[in-house]
Order: structure tokens, then sequence, then C-alpha cells
């Protein structure tokens, strides 16, 4: 029987890499992923989080040749989560990442990155299984997992036809998997000022 894989050796869900792919019609970079779960997720280019270190990754840009649809699944905690998550955003408003999807295998990362609450997203009706790759069966297998987990996406901001066309699929398409809620107070920033009155510092995009 297979030793219980480390939190840094599992795969996201493959239900939710899946919908990704047909929301996205494909994956062109997995930025914090392995070589065997890359098996899985199929993204055409990867940063390896067994060669490189954390630091290294956020320090890379996530452009590729052609406008870049982005899948990130860390499954690791609230910490490295924010920050990855955070560079995705920033790659996004620099006009790098076209769209992205993000499973966050941490549910205390909604409470890390507030901003999330801007993007649509799918809260589902029951706990996403992380995978994990079983090199006996040679095969991917699933695991239940302690956590509750929910999936956001980044739409393409232009063309605004574009933007309706991919939201309505990601809605479609991820719809089964549990309620999709899109907040219509999205691109508002009051929450900011909550925030610094609560944690007594504004919040930093860059960690």
């Amino acid at each position: 029987m297979s030793e219980r894989p480390s939190r840094l050796e599992l795969a996201p869900p493959p239900d939710v890499v899946l919908n990704a792919r047909a929301v996205m019609g494909a994956i062109d970079l997995d930025p914090y992923t392995t070589a065997i779960n890359n098996q899985l997720v199929l993204a055409a280019r990867t940063f390896c989080r067994d060669l490189m270190s954390l630091e290294e990754i956020l320090s890379q840009s996530w452009a590729t040749k052609n406008p870049t649809r982005l899948f990130l699944g860390p499954p690791v905690g609230g910490a490295a989560t924010r920050r990855l998550i955070n560079k995705a955003l920033r790659e996004y408003r620099a006009g790098n990442v076209q769209e992205a999807i993000f499973w966050l295998g941490h549910n205390e990362t909604l409470i890390r990155a507030p901003w999330l609450w801007d993007f649509p997203c799918c809260i589902p009706f029951r706990r996403l299984r992380s995978s994990y790759y079983d090199d006996e069966l040679e095969q991917f297998r699933t695991l239940s997992p302690s956590d509750w987990s929910v999936v956001f996406y980044l739409p393409p901001a232009v063309p605004a036809s574009q933007f309706h066309t991919k939201l309505s699929r990601f809605h479609v398409t991820f719809s089964d998997m549990g309620r999709v809620v899109f907040n219509s107070f999205s691109g508002e920033d009051d929450w900011q000022a909550s925030y610094k009155r609560t944690l007594k510092k504004s919040y930093d995009y860059r960690e």
C-alpha cells in the first residue's frame, strides 16, 4: 500500500482540472506544480516546485508567447497560496495573464486575500478531493481532504464580448460542481479601509 503523500506532493482535483480546460480551452501555464502532477494538468509550460523555490517562482515573469491561460492549484497553506495568487493578480493586471482559474486547497486563503471576492467563484456542494500519483498503480488517486475549498475565475478583461462569453462558460461548466457566485459590488475597494482598521496595515499585494 502506498504511503500517504505529503501536502506538497498533492495535485488538484481531476474534475477541477477538466473543468478549467473546458472553460479556458487549454492551460498555457501552471506555475506551481511538479512533472508528475503535470501529467494531470497538461500545462504547456510549468514551473516545477521540486526544482525551484517559491521565491524563484515568484520572481519569474509568468508571460508566455501567446495570451496566457493560467491554472493555479497550490496544495500549500494560506500564506504561500496568498503570495502565489497575489503574483497571479499582478500578472493579470499587467496583461501577462489573459485569464486564470485558481483552485484554493486551503480555505484560510479567503481571509488572507479579500480581493478574491471581486471575481466569480464556485463554492462546491461537497469537499473537492485532492489527488496524488500512486506509483504502484501508476494512476492518480483521490483522497478525502480535511479542508473545504473553492474555485475562482479571472476572466478575460477585454473585449467585453469575450468577458461575458467566458463568464457564462464558467457558470455553465462549474455550476454542476457547486454554487457559482459573482459579487455585484466587484471592483469596489471599500474593503481596503476596513482591512486597514482591523489589521492596522494596508493590504500588500506583493505578499
